[in-house]
């Protein structure tokens, strides 16, 4: 959710890129781990379980109910965390779905919060249907990964914001938020992250229409807005930045012209309209 500032300028909530179960933070609910760790955008989540990739990987958030006679779930913690004990006390689950979680990023559910305990794999030897064991094999996890979803997330909800903005209000959301040095970020490759609101900016200010050739986008989007590519007029890799004065909307001939050619005088024309007041 994006938090307000001064009723003018938005906040993206950060995003946890590590997890250690020996310096964990605790949790006060399972929506506030799925945004902050998975990537996710929730607004409420009632489950304690949820498949987070199709690499047989879940996110468990079990309680350790012990002896209580109403609960379908007992589960208990044994030798030191190192072990978790799942009991399905109607004997339902047997093991329908470990296929698609026997890997399962951990966190308890304490008096005082929800505490991230590790990577816990199923023990298909030592477990039987109905009591399943878990054997954690690491106490920390690299969340860079759905931190890189998380900011692709950020973005589309930033970008779906800036459409309640006059122009005005946008240009001063975006220069705000410019960066001169963008960060960079390792996911397979490495990538920019860009800012969502000097993405708009440029769009909105285009009004539709390439900024390069003056033609109109070529067709509407899925949300019925016309098609254009945000490009950085210097490109990021050659050490441009991310401002409103760097940034200029194209039609998909003309961007892809640009990365191409990338003419000098084209250049200059687009550097004169991005730095054009609105």
């Amino acid at each position: 959710m994006i938090e307000t500032i001064n009723n003018n300028f938005y906040k993206i909530p950060q995003a946890f890129e590590m997890l250690d179960a020996d310096k964990s933070p605790v949790f006060s609910t399972i929506v506030s781990i799925l945004n902050t760790c998975f990537g996710k955008n929730y607004k409420g989540f009632q489950k304690c379980f949820l498949i987070l990739n199709e690499k047989s990987t879940a996110f468990w958030a079990p309680k350790m109910l012990v002896g209580q006679k109403d609960s379908r779930w007992v589960n208990s913690l044994e030798d030191e965390g190192d072990t978790i004990i799942e009991k399905d006390m109607e004997g339902k689950i047997g093991f329908s779905d470990i296929a698609k979680s026997s890997k399962r990023v951990t966190f308890v559910r304490f008096v005082d919060g929800i505490r991230f305990m590790g990577v816990y794999e199923f023990d298909k030897l030592s477990s039987k249907p109905n009591h399943r064991i878990f054997r954690r094999k690491s106490k920390t996890i690299d969340l860079k990964a759905y931190c890189f979803e998380k900011e692709k997330s950020n973005f589309k909800i930033a970008l779906n914001e800036s459409k309640k903005l006059t122009l005005s209000e946008l240009k001063k959301i975006a220069e705000h938020n410019s960066s001169v040095q963008v960060e960079k970020k390792m996911h397979q490759t490495m990538v920019s992250v860009r800012n969502a609101y000097v993405a708009a900016y440029a769009k909105k200010k285009a009004a539709g229409k390439c900024q390069l050739c003056g033609q109109l986008a070529p067709f509407k989007d899925m949300d019925g807005e016309p098609f254009l590519e945000n490009h950085h007029i210097i490109w990021l890799a050659n050490g441009g930045t991310d401002t409103i004065d760097n940034t200029v909307a194209l039609c998909p001939n003309c961007h892809r012209r640009m990365h191409i050619l990338n003419q000098k005088e084209e250049v200059d024309l687009l550097l004169k309209i991005a730095k054009q007041s609105t």
